[in-house]
């Protein structure tokens, strides 16, 4: 008989964060159900591709889904693409608590894609506060704002953007993520440094493995996946000694050992879990609901809006282009 973890994987990617992670989402599910775990969260970089395929196999296995995102958050505002400053955006890893969490999810992802997108989809704060609504926030471990600023030696800094997040997202609804990298020193101190920050602002502390492959035998085609992505070679890449840690989907008694110290930060993924309850009703269908203007038809207003659209994209509309979208609006 399988004994119950005492840990939740929270910070966990998939396939569909491409070149950058290998799962597929059954193996994943199949992986954590082995470990004795009762929930997991699927946090890809930036998007919500694999969510749906995610919720309905972690069902099927009797798996407890979780649905987040690891966001891309832009430094300056979703705007702003400069080389060099906004290549490098923050993150922020971002859970679903129920459906508005998950339409909130949705919109993000959409904005990041849409409005923010350069070398990443890319959110900001702006519209962090129109859709925090729902959601449970991670501070997003050695790439988040936080972080930065501890690793910088930015204590006040760090304080003053953990209390703006606490207030963006809601008093409970944002932990300081402790991530397991032990073999980079800098974590380590920055991880005592979150301890420290979280015993001065009262924000609760949750542990993280931030994983992108299921086992550590794993890691040598994740070198390829990067070396892939990046034009490299492998010896390129063992070179610069970039990917020589364990990102593995780790068991949860390894985990409650490496922050015996602080076992509320274990303790919390429990607590993240339980508080999310998201149910989807899928196979029907959802359409939207457009307000029409009571002295128009929907074939008016949809005339209206795919002329106005066509003649922004392309310019002055030509008899070809007037027909072609006659014939498409006809179909």
């Amino acid at each position: 008989m399988t004994t119950m973890s005492p840990f939740v994987h929270l910070h966990t990617r998939s396939h569909y964060s491409l070149l950058e992670a290998l799962p597929k989402i059954k193996e994943l599910v199949s992986h954590v159900k082995a470990m004795g775990m009762d929930a997991v969260a699927l946090t890809d970089n930036g998007t919500l591709y694999g969510s749906i395929e995610f919720y309905e196999k972690a069902k099927d296995a009797g798996i407890k889904p979780i649905i987040g995102m690891d966001a891309y958050l832009a430094r300056e505002g979703r705007h702003f693409k400069r080389a060099r400053i906004d290549t490098k955006p923050n993150r922020l890893v971002l859970l679903a608590q129920n459906e508005e969490g998950y339409r909130n999810l949705i919109a993000l992802s959409s904005i990041g894609f849409l409005e923010g997108f350069y070398y990443k989809p890319r959110v900001d704060k702006e519209v962090l506060r129109t859709y925090a609504q729902g959601l449970i926030a991670l501070s997003g471990g050695h790439q988040g704002e936080i972080d930065e600023h501890l690793h910088l030696g930015r204590f006040d800094e760090a304080k003053a953007a953990a209390r703006a997040y606490q207030d963006l997202f809601g008093e409970g609804n944002f932990y300081l993520e402790l991530v397991d990298r032990p073999e980079i020193a800098e974590q380590q101190s920055t991880n005592a440094r979150l301890i420290d920050l979280s015993r001065e602002t009262g924000i609760p502390l949750v542990a993280t493995k931030n994983s992108f492959y299921l086992k550590p035998d794993d890691v040598e085609a994740w070198k390829i996946l990067n070396c892939i992505k990046g034009a490299k070679t492998l010896d390129q890449f063992d070179r610069q000694n970039q990917y020589d840690y364990d990102a593995s989907v780790v068991s949860g008694e390894y985990m409650a050992e490496r922050f015996a110290d602080v076992p509320e930060a274990i303790e919390n993924t429990h607590v993240i879990a339980e508080r999310c309850h998201l149910e989807l009703t899928l196979g029907a269908w959802n359409f939207p609901n457009f307000e029409i203007p009571s002295d128009k038809s929907f074939r008016e207003v949809l005339t209206e809006r795919a002329t106005r659209q066509l003649a922004e994209k392309e310019g002055p509309l030509t008899s070809a282009m007037n027909e072609r979208l006659d014939y498409e609006l006809n179909i």
